[in-house]
């Protein structure tokens, strides 16, 4: 909230509190939390946040990934069906998390989940979707939404509400992925037409519209909302090779730039202040044996893209590889290497 001035509060103090306000958020810096694993795991992953601070994610066994909610400074196992493999993708104000499992040790067979109340319901529907489903969004009203398989190659977008499923298409498309869902149920994905073509869509009001795309690009993303509607992605540019991170509110998208030397830039978080928190990757540095590039989360400022390693205290053992969501408090979730070069999820909360 802007600074107001109050009866009797000297002019000069008025003058600096409104300085204090305008400051660029570029020199904001950040306490770091290791989320940690849970017991006998060395390895977490960070997938959605929620104004509470509460992260979910997986905590890595050697052979499979649990879904784990972290919270309080714990790590908890949330998988109570008894399934190999299970990710948590999405966690709300109550604490409710969507995602999906495999349990399946020889084939791809994923149901979508919803956990609540302490128990893991599995919401997949075999009648509009025999080849499973994988859930990535979820609001506070408990909405969840993701990739329905007509087949193991042709799948849609469904929304989950009410206790029930629905196939939102695109109904022409082969390929279409709702990635998040708002408080006002809007949603937004991506789709590709069995004939050709595709893009990045928005999900409101019960209908589906194609996200525009800019002069000077040849495509966009759509991977985050929050509840003004405001959207976080990518634009891919006609000229250059790297995609830039960017937002898109009130019909204009906005091009957020890029870190020096990454070939994609791709924002993953946006909160009610159209703050936005992503990745920038770079090129793969070595081919035989493989060596992928380096990864670099940042967060959206006035001055362009910041790598959040330069706004954490030095010293603290971590590497921060990743940034995939932010709360409306700040709270900035990411993946981090250790000194140990293990994984970890980690949260950064504005100092």
């Amino acid at each position: 909230m802007p600074a107001t001035r109050q009866s009797g509060l000297p002019e000069a103090l008025v003058i600096c509190c409104l300085l204090a306000w305008a400051a660029p958020s570029a020199a904001q810096q950040y306490a770091l939390t290791d989320l940690g694993t849970l017991p006998g795991n060395s390895v977490s992953k960070a997938s959605a946040l929620n104004d509470a601070g509460e992260a979910a994610g997986v905590s890595d066994t050697p052979t499979a990934a649990i879904a784990t909610i972290f919270s309080g400074g714990k790590a908890t196992n949330i998988e109570t069906s008894g399934s190999s493999v299970s990710l948590a993708n999405a966690i709300n104000r109550s604490g409710e998390v969507a995602g999906w499992e495999n349990n399946s040790a020889t084939n791809f067979d994923p149901q979508a989940f919803l956990y609540s109340d302490g128990s893991m319901k599995n919401i997949n529907s075999p009648s509009l979707f025999p080849s499973g489903t994988e859930a990535y969004g979820i609001n506070n009203s408990g909405e969840v939404v993701g990739t329905g398989y007509l087949s193991p190659s042709n799948f849609h977008a469904f929304l989950y509400t009410g206790g029930k499923m629905t196939d939102i298409g695109p109904p022409d498309s082969l390929q279409a992925s709702a990635n998040a869902i708002n408080n006002s149920g809007q949603i937004v994905g991506s789709y590709y037409l069995t004939s050709g073509g595709g893009g990045a869509f928005l999900y409101s009001s019960g209908k589906m519209s194609t996200l525009p795309v800019p002069a000077g690009s040849t495509g966009v993303s759509a991977l985050a909302i929050n509840d003004n509607g405001e959207i976080a992605g990518a634009l891919y540019p006609i000229s250059g090779n790297a995609a830039h991170a960017a937002s898109y509110a009130n019909g204009v998208w906005t091009d957020l730039g890029t870190i020096a030397g990454a070939a994609s830039n791709v924002g993953m978080g946006i909160n009610l202040s159209g703050r936005v928190v992503g990745t920038a990757i770079f090129p793969q540095t070595q081919y035989h044996p493989p060596k992928p590039g380096k990864h670099v989360p940042f967060i959206s400022s006035t001055d362009g893209l910041i790598n959040l390693n330069t706004l954490i205290p030095t010293g603290t053992g971590f590497t921060l590889t990743d940034a995939v969501a932010i709360n409306d408090s700040g709270q900035i979730l990411c993946d981090a290497t250790n000194s140990n070069g293990s994984e970890h999820a980690v949260l950064l909360t504005p100092k």
